[in-house]
């Protein structure tokens, strides 16, 4: 589908930009996603940062492709800039190319569940862009919009988190089954990235108030999580940054 799209490009062009990528990422992503990040990279050569985002009428959300040099807490950065503009995260992936680029995507919407308009949009690039550039730090500033609204405040989702060493030949999946709330994204991928795990896929999906966010990670020597001690670990700190937003969202 990807080639039938891209027709009028070279062959030697679209064969580099397909040889990026990992089966994962051909497997986890539909077509009209992947077409937009092999023309973001294709042209990423003079850009640090690259973004695009526009409306997906079939999700009735706002999707946001994401694309730039992969480093040490990029997915976490780019959830804390859509929590800090109060942003929910519907839907998530986010893959590293086999040369370095960390290609994610987002799909978002207010707190109505409908798509932003554009001048939310524009503000909301240049939001992740300076996180992106360390420019904001959003931890800092989140602590205001980790709210729960008083309809939601008695909603109850038992937290569930596991660790798979068996589904993947070169992954630890960890598995987060929690409420669902602003900013949790974040908290996630920001407590795997202090405690030196790298996330190499994210999966994320929310049912309502439930949010299931699934992340293929290694450790800082390129390992699976192997160590029940570590495995308890991280468990731990998952918990405690999971506990400590749910607090702060219902004062």
């Amino acid at each position: 589908k990807v080639s039938l799209a891209l027709k009028k490009w070279k062959k030697e062009d679209l064969k580099k930009e397909i040889d990026r990528h990992y089966d994962s990422f051909w497997l986890g992503l539909e077509t009209n996603t992947q077409i937009t990040f092999l023309d973001l990279l294709s042209q990423i050569s003079d850009q640090i940062i690259s973004v695009k985002i526009d409306t997906d009428k079939s999700r009735d959300a706002n999707r946001i492709c994401c694309v730039m040099q992969d480093h040490p807490g990029i997915f976490a950065r780019l959830s804390g800039a859509l929590a800090l503009q109060g942003s929910n995260v519907v839907d998530a992936r986010t893959y590293t190319s086999r040369d370095g680029f960390a290609t994610a995507v987002f799909w978002i919407q207010n707190s109505e569940n409908s798509p932003f308009e554009n001048q939310y949009l524009i503000k909301l690039e240049k939001t992740i862009k300076r996180s992106l550039k360390g420019e904001l730090i959003p931890k800092k500033e989140l602590e205001s919009k980790e709210k729960f609204k008083k309809t939601e405040r008695n909603f109850r989702v038992p937290t569930t988190i596991t660790f798979d060493n068996l589904g993947s030949d070169l992954y630890t999946i960890i598995e987060i089954d929690t409420r669902d709330r602003i900013g949790l994204l974040h908290d996630l991928a920001n407590t795997l990235y202090r405690n030196n795990i790298s996330i190499f896929t994210a999966i994320i999906a929310t049912y309502g108030a439930q949010a299931v966010d699934t992340f293929y990670v290694k450790d800082i020597f390129g390992l699976k999580l192997h160590s029940k001690s570590k495995q308890e670990h991280i468990l731990r700190k998952l918990r405690e940054a999971i506990e400590l937003g749910s607090e702060k969202a219902m004062r």
